[in-house]
């Protein structure tokens, strides 16, 4: 049983699953979207065949406007407020949102990204 605001939770996996959208290849892009139970603890998991996080960025992904994409794109369309608004909320429910990069089979290699809720 998941104990929130229903409106809340779902905005935070809204803005998850579009973030990831934004940065999966137009052919072949993947999102997985998965529930998993541990204990008393859901945790939501999206992961993506992106390019991955870069590892300086992993913290910093969930500042307010900070954003990774080129500086080309319009602002509003991807303006770095959708992990800092989704992080705020689960936080508000008692919970957490980590980001973490999929490990590749190779040494170095990242085959996406991984948005996990707890």
């Amino acid at each position: 049983v998941v104990v929130g605001h229903d409106l809340r939770i779902g905005q935070v996996i809204t803005n998850l699953i579009e973030n990831a959208r934004s940065f999966v290849p137009d052919e072949h892009g993947h999102i997985t979207v998965s529930l998993a139970r541990a204990g008393k603890l859901n945790i939501i998991t999206v992961d993506d065949n992106g390019p991955g996080i870069r590892a300086d960025n992993i913290d910093r992904i969930f500042e307010r406007f900070y954003t990774d994409r080129p500086a080309g794109e319009a602002f509003g369309q991807n303006s770095g407020l959708g992990l800092s608004i989704s992080r705020q909320i689960v936080e508000a429910h008692g919970g957490t949102l980590t980001a973490e990069n999929i490990p590749g089979t190779k040494p170095g290699e990242i085959k996406g990204a991984r948005f996990v809720v707890t």
